[in-house]
């Protein structure tokens, strides 16, 4: 299951004088990261290096500005990975402190970084969720609407017929209310959707 950050986030380590600044951000396009990455640069001129990753939808790419190949980016973007973390970008900012970590020590600060910038906030899951489109006829309103009771409703229209959009995460109520309604129950469209659960 795929999951999000409940919000934007920053988190500092200083690791043998260097510091690390890890910027965690919702992104739900490749230019918004740009947009983002270029604040960045604006933000932190001096910075040694500016490392990332990003998953957005199914899009994914690292970078590892300078850093030995491999030692950055990609531990930064395994993070996001193993933690199934998606529309999201990271970004962290070194300065460097004259003391060299090793191609080990890079990888390890890096990952480290983001996964302790991860820990300071909350992941929002995924979800495949069903929305479903029902008429029937306004004299089943009050039953109708009492067996929905516990499941969303996205919206309501009332002419001679009652519309509702419900989202669920699966259609086995429409049994009941194919019973209510003695069959007066017409489904006018199902869709499934990716929605995100706030935690």
């Amino acid at each position: 299951m795929n999951h999000r950050i409940n919000c934007n986030t920053s988190h500092t380590i200083i690791l043998k004088k260097s510091e690390f600044i890890t910027e965690l951000y919702r992104v739900f396009s490749v230019d918004e990261f740009n947009t983002i990455l270029k604040e960045a640069k604006k933000r932190h001129p001096k910075a040694t290096h500016i490392c990332t990753a990003y998953r957005i939808q199914q899009f994914e790419k690292s970078n590892d500005d300078g850093e030995p190949s491999g030692t950055a980016g990609l531990p930064m973007l395994e993070v996001l990975r193993k933690q199934n973390i998606v529309d999201v970008c990271a970004l962290v900012i070194r300065y460097y402190g004259g003391i060299q970590l090793g191609a080990g020590g890079l990888t390890r600060a890096y990952s480290g970084s983001v996964s302790q910038a991860l820990e300071t906030i909350k992941l929002n899951p995924i979800i495949d969720m069903l929305d479903t489109i029902i008429e029937f006829p306004i004299t089943y309103t009050d039953s109708i609407l009492n067996r929905l009771k516990d499941i969303e409703i996205l919206s309501k229209s009332f002419t001679e017929q009652v519309q509702l959009t419900i989202r669920s995460i699966n259609d086995d109520f429409l049994i009941d209310l194919k019973e209510i309604t003695r069959g007066q129950l017409t489904v006018i469209a199902q869709t499934i959707n990716e929605v995100e659960r706030k935690l």
